[in-house]
């Protein structure tokens, strides 16, 4: 990018928002983050650590280690994942995923959302090239190849900001994507997720549980020691009756879905429900705008890829705005292409599991249903499969370009 234009307004200020800025000041750019959220009281306060109550998200050890060696990563932020369990209800055929399979300490973190914001928040605070604002909205006014021209909007006071690249980490239903005039594929999988932690009888030791249902797959992932995140697919038609479900019938209902591994279901946290549906950018990229993460792709939760498909766009595109002195609409032209074959591909195989095991109705279920107990015996009794699977999961094959320090 030219030396003019070595600014870059970041919209969205949550996880996926804070590292791409903190990324983007890495490699010398100066950043302007605007993030509509509000600095509350529970966000940096003791609830980010109240077991039953904090969300959480799945994080790849590839991930982990790619904030790690950007120093965005301190302990304590996650659980870690040392073993995936995967069945299919009432069907013969499991796999289990180690990491000593794949020689490594953890496949993966239950990360706690407001703690790795809170760390994210601080690192923020002390860069000389960043600059927060927030509560605050982002309105474009002007964008070509070369320049872009917001106005901030903070609390009614207005200003106008000129960069040379704005970024959309605004999420699925993104603002920014609408004014860029970006267009999105929506598939409605006619599902809701059913969210909240659990407090279990037995201890989790490290196991991630994810078992396909009829109503869709239950994943249970491991928080504190008998405290479990939950995430549970449900169809459209059992969301009234359990949004009205006490927390007694609940965790009924949960342990008859799931099982006795954990022992008994203890207690409920707080409970969220949103609809699921694969939303599709039907581009990444527009003059000099560009979507990172949900704002370009929203997948189903099933396998708890999102936020590892995040990352790797704000890592794939602070790694090649740093090493390019070219055209900013060149360096995203290069990137939306080198991000396409990972993104279609995660898109395939989430979509396939939301799919395929689900509940199969009509005359031809019960050849389905055999097909799906040999698609999970397969999985299992075929290491080199196996194997592809969890290293794709994990994030080991994954070639990523490195983010140096342009300092």
């Amino acid at each position: 990018m030219d030396c003019l234009n070595k600014k870059v307004i970041v919209v969205g200020g949550g996880i996926v928002g804070s590292v791409q800025a903190l990324l983007l000041a890495r490699v010398g750019f100066r950043v302007l983050l605007v993030d509509a959220s509000m600095d509350s009281p529970e966000r940096y306060g003791e609830g980010a650590r109240n077991s039953l109550s904090v969300r959480t998200v799945a994080m790849s050890y590839r991930s982990q280690q790619l904030l790690q060696s950007a120093g965005m990563w301190t302990a304590g932020l996650g659980c870690p994942i040392h073993t995936v369990m995967v069945n299919d209800k009432g069907r013969f055929g499991s796999v289990r995923f180690d990491r000593r399979d794949y020689a490594v300490p953890v496949l993966g973190y239950v990360v706690r959302n407001q703690l790795l914001e809170n760390h994210l928040n601080g690192l923020l605070d002390t860069s000389p090239l960043i600059e927060v604002v927030r509560p605050a909205t982002a309105a474009l006014a002007a964008i070509d190849e070369k320049r872009v021209e917001v106005v901030v909007d903070q609390a009614g006071a207005k200003r106008a900001e000129v960069g040379g690249l704005i970024v959309a980490a605004d999420g699925t239903r993104s603002g920014v994507r609408t004014q860029l005039g970006i267009d999105v594929d929506n598939t409605d999988y006619q599902q809701y997720a059913l969210v909240a932690n659990l407090q279990c009888q037995k201890p989790h030791h490290h196991i991630a549980y994810e078992r396909f249902t009829e109503s869709g797959p239950l994943a249970l992932l491991p928080l504190d020691d008998r405290v479990v995140s939950m995430i549970c697919t449900i169809g459209a038609e059992e969301v009234e009756s359990l949004q009205q479900c006490t927390d007694e019938a609940l965790l009924v209902l949960l342990q008859q879905r799931f099982g006795g591994r954990l022992g008994r279901f203890q207690e409920i946290g707080k409970r969220v429900v949103f609809p699921l549906s694969l939303v599709r950018a039907r581009q990444q990229v527009s003059r000099c705008g560009v979507l990172v993460g949900n704002a370009s792709v929203t997948v189903h939760p099933v396998a708890g890829q999102g936020l590892n498909l995040a990352l790797r766009d704000v890592f794939e595109l602070a790694a090649r705005l740093g090493e390019h002195d070219e055209p900013v609409a060149q360096v995203l032209s290069g990137f939306a292409q080198s991000r396409r074959a990972d993104q279609q591909l995660v898109v395939r195989q989430t979509d396939w599991l939301a799919r395929w095991f689900r509940a199969q109705r009509g005359p031809l279920a019960p050849a389905l249903n055999a097909t799906r107990v040999s698609s999970m015996l397969m999985l299992d009794l075929v290491p080199a499969l196996r194997n592809r699977f969890g290293r794709r999961n994990t994030g080991l094959d994954i070639p990523l370009k490195p983010v140096t320090d342009g300092s």
